[in-house]
């Protein structure tokens, strides 16, 4: 009950936010999309108001909480009379054909197999305690971020470098709940259904009914989506946040509405906050927008593009300004220990790179064919990776490629082939989200006739 209290604080901070956006932006939201939104929001804004109430002393505690959660309550009731009408409710569902129900069905089984394998157990993988529930502990007994924390040795706190999205989230279901670490596992697999519910959404403002329901189907059983969505790491958290972003980025380019660039910007904002290879992917949405706005006629552009840039600072300057302060340094790329012998010597082990990718790639275990289908897709459509909106996603995806690329060129924290060894599958995890979106685009024209002809709606 504790749990499902955390949850519903996240949903009202979550929707005081979503409904400031629809009533300044005048966007429309099916409530499908407005609930899942709205949690996804409510993770950031919470993670955002406990670091800054910690920073500046606050104390963590369950009535802190509730008077922040009952803060935004009042706010989404003022809002909702201010929006009246304008957040809307749906049925997606209605009139299904047979195969959205067996699609739908699928869905669901791997979800509820998702939360079975949950329930019994808490948090146990090594890098789940080390790197973040140790933190959400540390803040949760010493009811705050203690003093000095971000200078504590790595004996004493791993990575004090990592953003603490994911901790402070922990701390902030753990006040409800107390140190329960049965439910505080709970939360992947919660934030794992919202983002399906989220991405199927997206894919209806581009295609029809049962082929979003099928590229959901998809991308939901690939298994090593489905086992990180039981387990505690930032990596499925950035997943979500960065395609969600992505999708609302090429509605942007698809539309031209900017409700869609601002959401965008929000949700790149917050990635951010979960996991340092955040700042790949809001690097190349950068670039995207500024090819953008030179490619388009007038200059309407450049304010959307100075809007966008000034959202993700507000969201992202309270963490950078508190690396900077206390001079926290990244181990596995420091710039003062990178020497010419080491860059050569990680250059001389591409070979070792290349082989362990095409490993994930061809790995069924993992991602059953989806990589070799977004990896064919681009071979056999090769002529419209360049064309319209087609265009951005790809230079998106190849920037943020690339910047993976160039950071396990700049390592040297440890021998690439460790560090490649056992990151490459968790980073192409990353990506995950991103390609399905893109990988759906560029098959959309083969099928389209196919799905027309089975009743489609």
């Amino acid at each position: 009950m504790r749990f499902c209290l955390s949850l519903l604080s996240l949903e009202i901070i979550g929707a005081a936010f979503v409904l400031f956006l629809a009533w300044k932006l005048k966007v429309r939201f099916s409530l499908s999309e407005f609930v899942s939104l709205s949690f996804l929001a409510g993770i950031g804004i919470s993670a955002y108001v406990l670091f800054i109430y910690g920073l500046r002393g606050g104390m963590f505690s369950l009535f802190n909480v509730s008077v922040i959660s009952a803060v935004f309550l009042l706010l989404a009731v003022c809002l909702a009379v201010l929006n009246r009408g304008r957040v809307y409710t749906s049925m997606p569902f209605k009139e299904m054909i047979p195969l959205e129900k067996l699609l739908l069905a699928g869905v669901i089984i791997q979800v509820v197999w998702g939360f079975l394998l949950v329930i019994p157990i808490g948090v146990h993988s090594h890098d789940a305690v080390a790197n973040y529930a140790l933190k959400a502990k540390i803040f949760y007994l010493s009811g705050g971020i203690p003093e000095g924390f971000f200078n504590w040795p790595e004996s004493t706190v791993a990575h004090p470098d990592y953003p603490l999205l994911l901790p402070l989230l922990m701390t902030w279901v753990y006040e409800f709940t107390g140190f329960n670490d049965i439910a505080i596992n709970l939360i992947m697999p919660v934030i794992y259904v919202a983002f399906l519910v989220l991405f199927y959404d997206l894919l209806r403002k581009f295609f029809g009914r049962a082929y979003s329901m099928l590229a959901v189907f998809v991308l939901a059983t690939i298994p090593q989506l489905a086992d990180y969505a039981t387990l505690i790491h930032a990596d499925l958290l950035l997943a979500v946040f960065t395609a969600c972003a992505f999708g609302y980025f090429v509605l942007y380019v698809k539309e031209g509405m900017r409700p869609h660039l601002v959401i965008s910007s929000v949700l790149f904002g917050f990635s951010l906050w979960i996991k340092n290879e955040a700042m790949v992917f809001v690097c190349a949405f950068v670039l995207c927008l500024v090819v953008y706005a030179l490619r388009s006629r007038g200059k309407a552009r450049w304010p959307v593009l100075f809007t966008a840039l000034g959202v993700m600072f507000v969201i992202s300057a309270p963490w950078f300004a508190a690396r900077a302060v206390s001079g926290v340094v990244n181990s596995d790329m420091d710039f003062a220990s990178l020497t010419a012998a080491r860059l050569l010597q990680n250059v001389k082990d591409i070979p070792i790179l290349l082989n362990l990718f095409q490993q994930e790639v061809f790995g069924p275990k993992k991602w059953n064919i989806f990589w070799v289908l977004v990896f064919g897709c681009c071979v056999w459509k090769w002529r419209t990776l360049l064309k319209g909106k087609v265009f951005y996603m790809t230079l998106f995806l190849f920037v943020a490629a690339s910047g993976y690329f160039a950071g396990y060129m700049l390592t040297t924290g440890s021998n690439l082939y460790f560090l490649v060894n056992t990151t490459i599958s968790r980073f192409m995890l990353h990506f995950s989200g991103a390609a399905m979106l893109f990988l759906a685009v560029l098959m959309y024209g083969e099928f389209r006739d196919s799905f027309m002809k089975a009743g489609e709606r």
